[in-house]
């Protein structure tokens, strides 16, 4: 028999706060009208502390929940579902314990949002400009410069993009250099973040 998929409840119990983290951080863009996203703080966290799995759930839940309001939105959840997979694979390689490997993850993250999002919207939107925020820096790289319409979509959506993911990589390192010790114990890929000295105490006690 095929190995099942496991997950264990301490995962489950942080899945739906990791949906929580993007739908809140995803609101307060829009909100705040910022050109950003921000809704992709959960599923790089829980994916760094619980592994591919529970990564991949919280990206594609979080935009089959946002495709409620804006239908377009369940197109790009292939993004999120890469955020997921790339943050278990980065925590596992400890680059999120270090705050400047955690900044320069920020570019591989751009990559897959902004990158591959771009070529995503190009597609979806008949090889033309989207309707998002992008095209209003889009527009103008095309019709101002005279630059491919591809390209200046491209070039809008990952400056965007590596931004948005500075924001969000510093955001999440924050939460995983905020955690208890005895939490991290816990989690299937916590104990990459628990500091040796923390890791004597808890064997001690």
């Amino acid at each position: 028999m095929a190995n099942k998929i496991k997950i264990d409840k301490l995962s489950l119990f942080l899945i739906p706060i990791g949906i929580a983290v993007n739908f809140i951080g995803g609101q307060i863009a829009l909100l705040l009208k910022l050109p950003l996203y921000l809704d992709a703080i959960g599923t790089i966290v829980v994916g760094a502390l619980c592994g591919v799995v529970p990564g991949i759930i919280v990206g594609l839940v979080s935009n089959v929940l946002n495709s409620i309001s804006d239908p377009i939105t369940l197109f790009y959840a292939i993004l999120n579902i890469m955020f997921g997979i790339a943050a278990a694979y980065l925590s596992k390689k400890g680059v999120f314990k270090s705050f400047g490997k955690t900044l320069l993850s920020s570019l591989l993250f751009a990559l897959i949002g902004g990158g591959l999002g771009s070529l995503m919207t190009w597609v979806l939107y008949g090889f033309d400009f989207g309707t998002g925020t992008s095209s209003i820096f889009a527009i103008p790289l095309h019709e101002t410069l005279g630059l491919p319409k591809f390209l200046s979509q491209f070039i809008a959506e990952f400056g965007m993009d590596i931004f948005d993911k500075v924001l969000t990589v510093i955001a999440a390192f924050g939460i995983l250099q905020a955690i208890p010790t005895r939490f991290l114990a816990k989690l299937p890929l916590g104990k990459i973040y628990i500091k040796d000295a923390d890791l004597a105490l808890e064997d001690e006690d």
